[in-house]
This record gives structure tokens, sequence and C-alpha cells, in this order.
């Protein structure tokens, strides 16, 4: 994080213009790799990608937001509120903002979905591509509407994929947007550790660290995993109201906490008063664990050898099959959604390798726990790969335990 926050006329910060015009351009070239002439969307964060447009958690969704891009033209959005607020809100979209199409989620047939059909086909003709594939992105209907845009001669197929691979190597305010989203979670974490004692719930911990959260920026959150105690092992992803207890360790994420929509995916753990011996050889497991992929990052490294310091087989955990313990050894690609490419665990790598290029950012994310014990450790950091190696983006001490209440 080379700056502050805030624009400001006296150094180069984030570059807004820059950053939907790149973003945009990206888009364009994938879509004209994978032979698309258009693509539909309906995906939140796809959208935002596109074209910029901010939708507010509750509408996320609700699927009554989309936008549409020909390979050779500009986003046209569709947006629930007041259209002339959106389009004061948003001039760089020269005015194509119009209200919502209808929700194809609530459509039964084809001919419910036909509105939305005319107007992909109306953007398609005026660009002169209706001969060529559309893709459609982020909707719970694709078969459906898939069926309907056949009836009209148009070929649709699925855009996730191409959406997903525009938007794996970050643009140079995209990092730096992460760097900050990354360092939001450090006053966050401080906050928390600051509050850890005996009888404060997992709960009052999520609400301690959404304050600190949007004092600090975040424009959008999704619940915290604050585990504690025995619900740290087995491991588990999710908060209650349990009180904490002397002794205990508390597992915490920080994910979704986005800053201009960027996400990021930090997990701390803390011990409420001294940790024991035994409790810090299990985090010193898990730390070491998380390393050993770490520092295997470079540009045109394949995930497979990043993973070769994680256990090989499932039995580590004390499970037979790698679907019961994917999330214990996990890495992924973050950005305006919390998971992007690439997505990897060990066999996972070893099938599907993946080769690492610079500007790509990661979460590595590791697990330890001895089988029936009462405590477990969870571990993660937020890598950007660079061109000479590495940087780690998530300050957060991680050496050994954050003992609080002492």
């Amino acid at each position: 994080m080379s700056f502050g926050k805030f624009a400001v006329d006296y150094e180069a910060r984030i570059d807004f213009e820059r950053l939907r015009k790149e973003r945009l351009e990206k888009a364009k070239k994938q879509m004209i790799k994978d032979g698309l002439g258009a693509v539909i969307t309906w995906d939140a964060d796809t959208i935002r990608y596109l074209s910029g447009h901010y939708i507010t958690t509750p509408l996320r969704a609700a699927q009554n937001h989309a936008c549409i891009l020909a390979r050779n033209g500009d986003p046209v959005v569709f947006s629930a509120g007041t259209l002339e607020v959106r389009q004061r809100q948003m001039p760089w979209l020269k005015g194509k903002v119009f209200p919502e199409l209808m929700n194809p989620k609530f459509c039964r047939t084809t001919k419910d979905v036909a509105p939305i059909v005319k107007v992909v086909a109306d953007v398609m003709a005026e660009h002169g591509v209706t001969r060529e594939p559309l893709g459609i992105d982020g909707s719970t209907s694709e078969f459906l509407l898939g069926e309907a845009f056949k009836e009209a001669s148009i070929l649709a197929v699925d855009a996730k994929r191409t959406m997903v691979e525009a938007r794996t190597i970050k643009t140079q305010d995209e990092v730096e947007l992460l760097r900050i989203a990354c360092a939001n979670t450090e006053p966050a974490f401080a906050a928390i550790a600051d509050a850890i004692r005996p009888g404060i719930r997992e709960c009052d911990l999520v609400g301690v660290a959404a304050k600190v959260l949007f004092e600090n920026g975040c424009d959008h959150m999704e619940d915290l995993v604050v585990c504690s105690g025995e619900h740290t092992n087995p491991f588990d992803l999710q908060f209650t109201d349990k009180p904490i207890r002397p002794g205990e360790l508390i597992y915490i994420d920080i994910d979704a906490a986005a800053y201009m929509g960027y996400k990021p995916c930090v997990y701390r753990t803390f011990s409420c008063g001294k940790a024991t011996a035994e409790q810090k050889e299990v985090y010193e497991e898990c730390r070491a664990m998380l390393y050993s992929a770490i520092e295997a990052i470079k540009p045109g490294v394949t995930t497979d050898v990043i993973v070769r310091g994680w256990p090989q087989s499932p039995q580590y955990w004390g499970r037979q099959t790698w679907p019961e313990v994917t999330p214990l050894a996990v890495g992924h690609g973050i950005g305006l959604s919390l998971h992007e490419m690439p997505f990897f665990t060990p066999p996972i790598a070893r099938a599907n390798p993946v080769r690492l290029e610079e500007n790509m950012v990661l979460a590595l994310e590791t697990w330890v726990g001895r089988q029936g014990g009462k405590f477990g450790v969870r571990l993660e950091e937020d890598v950007l790969v660079t061109r000479e190696g590495y940087e780690v983006l998530t300050r957060f001490p991680i050496d050994e335990i954050t003992e609080c209440w002492i």
C-alpha cells in the first residue's frame, strides 16, 4: 500500500478511469479469444467489473440487475432504482443505463423471457454480432434462456469461464485496491484482539470487526467466521452465540470485507489467555504448512509444485476422501469475487496444474488439529505474484499465536 486511500491531487493513487478501461479491455480480449460476440451477465461482481456499477448487498441475489457487452461495443446496464440517479452516477456509461430487465429466475417458459431475448438481440444486431455466440453468465435460469435464444436463432453458451479468465490477472489498480482491502483487515484484527476475554461471544467479535471495517471504507461485508474452543475442531465455518472461555483458541476469517468491491480473505488464530505448549506446537505446524506453499510462489511455477509441502493424503486429517478435507488446505484467487481462479487443493493441483503469472493474487489457507482434540488452528495469507516472486499483502502478525487477555 504505497499511498493513502482517498483521492488527492498530489499523488498518483487509484486511477478509477484507468481501472474501468483496463478491466473492460481485458474482458473484451477474453471474449474475442473465446469466440463470443456478446455477453449478458446477472452476476453482481461481473457487472461491476464490466461497467463499474455497484450493486448494494440486498439486491445482489435478486437478479434484477444485468449488463450486456458486445465485443465491439460499450457496456449496457439495466439497474433497479431511479434511472436518473444511476445515469448521473455513472457518466462513463454514456447514458446506456436502463430500467431493470425482467428477472429470469421467476420465468417458467421461453415466452416469459422473450422480452430479455429481444433486448439482447437488439444490442447484438446494433453491433453486427447476431451470428456470433452469446455468452450467458450469472443466471440461475441459463437453460431456459438458452432455449429462448435458440428459438430466436441466437446460439447461447456458458460465459462463466470467460469472465473468470478475464479477471484472473489483476491490473495495477486492482492490485492496489487489494492491498488496501488487506490493510483494512489489520485494524479489525487488532480490535478483535483487544476485545477477546472470557464471556465475550463469537457473535460479539463479528460486531467488533464489522464496526472497524465499515469505518475503514468497507462497501460490502459478508459474515465473518468466528469459531472458538471445541468449535475449532473439527473445522467449521460459522459463528454462534457461544461465549469464549479462558484457555480456548479462536480462529477468525475476515472474508469478503470489500473495499471498492475487492475482497480479502484472511484467517488468524488467537488464544484467550496464555497458549499452551501443545497449542503452540499445532499452531507452528499449521503456519509452516501455509508458508511451505507461499515460499514456492513465483511466475511460471505451477500449482502442483506449490502444494508439495501440504499433506498428500486426506488421512493426515483423519479422513478417507479428499472432498471431506477440501477446505483444510486450499488456495484460490481473490478479486471482486471472494473465490476466483486459480482454485487448487493437492488433488486438483496434481490433476490440473495451473501456471502462475505475475499479478495473480492468491489466498492460501491451512488448518491443523489433532483427531479427537478440542482445538484446531486455521491460518491464511493473501499473496501477490510479483515479477521476482511474491509479496504477502496481509501483515497482521502470524509468526505465533496472538495471546489476548493477558
